[in-house]
Order: C-alpha cells, then structure tokens, then sequence
C-alpha cells in the first residue's frame, strides 16, 4: 500500500508574480477538463508538462476535478532530487529541484514567467523527516491560498505489512472544550488512560478579546471610520489575534496527533478511534458556548481526526472507526446517570466511572473481538 502526506511551503510573494500563478491555475483548471489552451506568453514548456498530466486521478492522489469553472485549481509539478553524494532521482527536467546537498528547493517557470529565473527557499525539516522515514517526494503543487503563494510538497511511501500486538489504543474524539481521551489496553485490561485538553482558559481570553475589538471595528466600520489609522490598526489587532488562536489550536492538534502515534507503534497497537461529532455539536450548544467558539472548537477536532487518519496510514498503522458509547453502561446497555464532576452511574448494575472512561470500557468489551479480525 503507497502511503502520503503533504505539507504546505509559504512562498515569498516578492518573488512570485501572483497574477502569473493565478494564470496557471486557469490553465490547469481548462487541462483537467481536457482542454489545451496554448498561451504565447506562458513558458512552453511548463504548459507541455501541464498537459503531460493525462489522468490527474491516478498521477497525483490530490488531483480532484474542480467543480467550476476557473476555480483555484493548483498546478501539478514533477520533482528533481539531488542527494548528499551527487546521485540524482526523478525528473531531468523537472521545473522543481530538491537539492539535499545545500538544503535548498529551487523552483523554475513557474514562480516568474521568465525561463531562467529560478526561486530558492531553504529545505523544510519535514522532507528530512520524510526522506529518513523511507519516503519520497515526487510531486509538488503550486498554487495560492488566500492571494498568497504556496508550494505544496506531497510525499509518498510503500508501506509494509503491520501485524499488531496484544495492545489496543482507544481515542474517545470530543470537541476540544473536553479534549481527546485516549487509553490503553492490554491483554483485556485498562493500564493506563488520560484525557488532553488544550489551555481552555487562554483560547477563551483570546477569543473574547478577538470579538471585543471585532465589536469595536463594527461600530467604526458603521461610521465610516474603519479606513482611518485608528481602524486600519484595530483590524491588524483583530487579525493578530485571530492568527494566534488558530496557530495555538493547530500546533496543539499537530503535537498530539504525533504523540498518539508514536504511542501506537511503540507498543504495535490497533487504534480504535471514535469520532461523534455531531453529538459534540450538540454538547456545545447544550454548554452554551458562543456560537464562533463553538465553530472553531469543531473546525479543530475535524482537523485533528484528518491529521490522526493520514499519520496512522502513513506508518501503516491498523485502525478502526467505533461507536463508543459515554451515556449507555457497557456492562447491561441502560442508560446512565450523570452526577456532577462529570461521574456516570447505572442504576441497573450500579457501574460507575467518569464519563470521559466510559467509551474505554465500551472499546474494552469489544477487546477480543477487534484483535481476532487481524
């Protein structure tokens, strides 16, 4: 099975025309619907290596038809890589060169329409990571994401087989206010379980501040003001601030999708993930949270579910999508009692444990049955 992942590459808008990029991005929006438009100003040869990409399907696995016209559909490239002792894989002519002798990438055509002009930006570590991890970095994409300039580096691995041991690793998914829980089974028994949960009370200080200045600009905004130096440097604030939430989410996201992972291989376990959440929407509004906290809180989890999903395939990791149940008693399936500190109790059989520990013992009854089928 070939394995990817990709990582995007903020180029420097200085040096790339955007104008040019938005063209190519036309361009291969016209190619994807089999389409050859010759432009006289656009290098021939990045248009004939547009066109080399028959079935953008199978080529390159994030190749996806656009859904209309013209819309921003990013330019699949070959690579060229140059290793330490000067052997070269890839594409001769490739218009992007991964050099590992100097730690750079060097990009032709198709920053500038101009033959030799070429962009140079230092190697990210994370193709170094890839690269030490058996993988390889065919192709790249260009394109841009919000009117700025990126280059999308996509790497692919062959994955051997994964025979999992007698160790099973839970994650219960919650939106981000009641974190990730994740336990860890073993030969039928719970040894060790924890929930994460990021700095709540510095994301919400963050974000109350956010919609206070945001209310703020509004009433400028409404005024006529919002062009004035005041308004112009309260919206810089605004979007300061908003930037610093999604990093802090994100980053938080990033670090414990590794953390998971490198637990599953360390102990060879099957993952078991259970991801509800349409049923966290629901607690969020039961909690009243605020409308724009609670849409970030779900745009976080769903990232974190993508980010968990494409590492454990990526290692080839085994896992399993579960219904695992927090207010159903997984010893007689009656329903349970919520106590306040968050403690289910049944009052059938009189189990009882913290509610974010009922799905572990749900994911524990199906032990036996999950490890047989591999």
């Amino acid at each position: 099975m070939i394995a990817r992942r990709a990582v995007l590459i903020r180029l420097p808008r200085d040096k790339c025309d955007v104008n040019y990029i938005r063209r190519l991005m036309a361009l291969t929006n016209l190619a994807y619907r089999g389409y050859e438009v010759w432009v006289p100003d656009i290098p021939k040869n990045i248009q004939h290596r547009l066109y080399k990409f028959k079935n953008y399907m199978e080529s390159l696995v994030f190749g996806v038809m656009p859904k209309k016209w013209f819309a921003r559909t990013w330019v699949p490239l070959t690579t060229l890589r140059v290793y330490a002792d000067g052997s070269m894989k890839g594409d001769g002519r490739a218009p992007v060169i991964l050099d590992f002798r100097s730690n750079t990438i060097k990009i032709h055509l198709v920053c500038r329409g101009e033959p030799r002009y070429v962009v140079e930006i230092p190697m990210p570590r994370w193709v170094v990571e890839r690269l030490r991890e058996r993988g390889d970095v065919k192709f790249v994409m260009i394109g841009l994401r919000d009117g700025e300039p990126y280059l999308a580096l996509i790497a692919e691995r062959v994955v051997g087989p994964y025979q999992p041991s007698n160790y099973m690793l839970v994650i219960d998914v919650n939106a981000w206010n009641h974190g990730i829980v994740w336990g860890l089974i073993k030969d039928g028994f719970i040894i060790r379980w924890k929930p994460e949960v990021p700095n709540l009370r510095e994301i919400d200080n963050i974000y109350n501040l956010s919609v206070e200045l945001s209310k703020k600009y509004g009433m400028l905004k409404r005024l006529g003001l919002n062009k004035t130096k005041e308004g112009r440097r309260l919206w810089r604030k605004i979007k300061k601030l908003r930037r610093r939430l999604y990093v802090k989410l994100g980053d938080y996201a990033q670090k414990l999708v590794h953390r998971l992972v490198r637990k599953a291989l360390r102990h060879r376990a099957l993952v078991i993930i259970d991801d509800m959440v349409e049923e966290s929407r629901r607690e969020l509004i039961e909690e009243k949270i605020p409308s724009g906290l609670r849409k970030l809180y779900l745009v976080y989890t769903r990232r974190f579910v993508k980010l968990l999903v494409t590492q454990l395939e990526w290692y080839g990791v085994p896992y399993k999508f579960r219904r695992l149940y927090s207010s159903i008693c997984p010893i007689c399936r009656h329903e349970l009692i919520q106590l306040p500190g968050r403690v289910m109790v049944c009052g059938n059989c009189g189990f009882k444990a913290p509610r974010d520990l009922v799905p572990i013992h749900w994911a524990l009854r199906e032990y036996n049955h999950e490890l047989n089928q591999f």
